[in-house]
Order: C-alpha cells, then structure tokens, then sequence
C-alpha cells in the first residue's frame, strides 16, 4: 500500500515517509513497515499480511504497485483520483478511486470469478462503477476470436473485459460478442485514452446470429472427445439422435448473442432442447436447471436467460434448411 497514517493520525504516502518514524495501517490501525530501498516505488507493508484484521492488503506484486502508482500520476492529471481510498461501508479498498465513483481495480494475478463478483457488487451497491485491468499480455488471440479463461471473463462489465500494457500504461476494452465454444469469442478492440477512461464508451454493433464453421464445430467436437468421458453431454446427445459432424442439422452451427453468458456450449444446449423434444420429455424447469450461468455482474437474471435461448432456439429450429 501507498498510504499510512502517522502516530498523529495523519495519512503519509510512502514517497514522503521516513523510516525512523511509526506508521500504521489505515484501515486495521497495526503497525506497517516503509519499504523503500533498492525498489523502484516505495510502499508500506504488514509485517505479516494476517495482522490486518480485515484481509483487505492482499500481498501486492512489485508490478502491481508500479501500475498503481504510475496510473494514480497519470490519471491525477484530468480527475479527482485517490489511491487506496478506504470504503468502509462495503470495507473494500479500490486500487484507485476516480471522481469517487468509478474503481478502478488492477488484477494481474488470478483469483476467483466468485471473488470479482462480490467486489463488483460491492461497488455497485454504492451506485460506483467499476473497470477491472487486466494484465494485456495474458490475453490470447486466435485471428478475429479472443480466448478467455473463466476468470477473465468473471472482469467483464458493460460486455467488455478490460486491459492495460504494464509498460506503456495503455488500456483498452475488449467488446466480446458471439461465442464460437470452448471460451472463444468474437471481438473488437478499444484504445481507451487516460484522459477519457471514465467517459461513455463505444458500444459495437453485432450480428444478430453468428454461424460456427466446420472447423470451429469439429474443434468442439474433438474436445469432447479427448475427454474420453461418457459424460460428455454434446457427444452422448448426438449418438442417441443418430447424428454424426457431417449430419448435424445446420441450427446447430448458429449462435446468439445472449450465448456468451452462458458455459454450456452452443452445441450442447441445442442439442439437449433437440433430444428432449423429439423425444416428448422436455421440461422447462429441467432446462433451468441444466443451463450453467457465468460468474458475470452483468449477466441477465436467468430466467430472463432461459426465455430468450428457448426462443432462439425455435427461431434457427425453424429458419434451418434441413430440418422439415
């Protein structure tokens, strides 16, 4: 942490500190120790992390405070920015905190979708905003489609995951639209400038469907088989309805926007409604029930999920060319 307070009460920042003087933690008030030797930013830390009565300093990378502090110059330049502003009726600590309403939050090191989500509704129950850095380097792109694992897509707000080059301070948004299966999807990329971070930002347009290939549906299916699982839902739908890839009914292969919500897979969840119908056994609630939501603090309630796959899925049902 930058930020400490004085045997008076006052807050230091770490730059401005001595060392033969005590400081202590703003937040469970136990002594911290100023480091400030041979690193390049100076910082305060516990002596031991388990001291802080509320685990809100979690153990920062030497990267992650030279972000933090690099950014908080940066930003200070056109807004109101304070770094490591303590919110006590939510005891969450932003790594930035702009204007008072928008946090923005450099995750470099991975952690639980289940955590992002509780922080971000944290913030959201004091009507903030939030944009979550991601570290740009671990982002994967495969041609138009981004890969992203399920922790980085846990960061998404506003449809987009977030990044910053750890060396140019660069942040852009990536627009995530249709999912071609196995956390890959369509994308446009965003340069956000420091000066304009906070402003409304570009909303893309997409398709309404998007059609799989047969090489992004054979990669499905390949997976599928690699698991070497009879659990496998895709590959056990497509064996009771007597179907093989070259004679999977083209709906299959379309997709909806509303499907990047989802970790089912465009195939797997189609082919369930197609099984269960043709079979006279389909229940909703069962579907419910079978239809896995991301970890997303935007997500669609998932009823309201539920709803519009069902209806998707009668739309392609009907529009396919193969099917009677």
């Amino acid at each position: 942490m930058y930020i400490a307070n004085d045997e008076n009460g006052n807050q230091i920042f770490a730059q401005e500190a001595k060392k033969q003087q005590s400081y202590f933690c703003p937040v469970c008030d136990t002594p911290v120790v100023l480091k400030a030797g041979n690193i390049k930013v100076p910082h305060f830390s516990h002596q031991h992390i388990m001291q802080c009565s509320r685990y809100l300093y979690k153990r920062e990378s030497m990267l992650h405070l030279k972000l933090k502090h690099d950014l908080y110059l940066e930003l200070n330049k056109y807004y109101d920015t304070a770094m490591e502003f303590y919110l006590e009726s939510i005891e969450q600590i932003p790594d930035l905190l702009i204007n008072k309403y928008w946090a923005l939050e450099i995750q470099l090191s991975r952690i639980s979708p289940e955590l992002i989500l509780s922080r971000t509704e944290g913030y959201y129950k004091l009507g903030m905003k939030v944009m979550w850095l991601l570290d740009e380097r671990e982002l994967k792109q495969e041609g138009q489609f981004l890969h992203l694992n399920h922790f980085q897509m846990s960061t998404m707000t506003n449809d987009a995951v977030y990044t910053i080059d750890s060396k140019t301070l660069e942040i852009n948004a990536w627009h995530i639209g249709h999912t071609a299966g196995l956390n890959y999807f369509l994308y446009k990329k965003e340069k956000i400038e420091i000066s304009e971070v906070i402003k409304p930002m570009w909303s893309p347009c997409w398709e309404d469907t998007f059609k799989l290939t047969k090489n992004m549906m054979k990669r499905i299916i390949r997976r599928g088989k690699s698991q070497k699982s009879v659990q496998n839902k895709t590959l056990t739908y497509m064996y009771q309805l007597g179907l093989t890839q070259e004679s999977l009914p083209e709906f299959l292969y379309i997709t909806s926007l509303h499907e990047k919500y989802i970790i089912n897979s465009p195939v797997e969840w189609k082919l369930y409604i197609y099984y269960h119908l043709s079979k006279g056994i389909f229940n909703r609630a069962d579907f419910y029930d079978y239809i896995k939501v991301r970890t997303l603090p935007d997500a669609p309630a998932k009823n309201i999920l539920i709803q519009s796959l069902l209806a998707f899925y009668l739309k392609v049902f009907r529009i396919s060319k193969d099917i009677a």
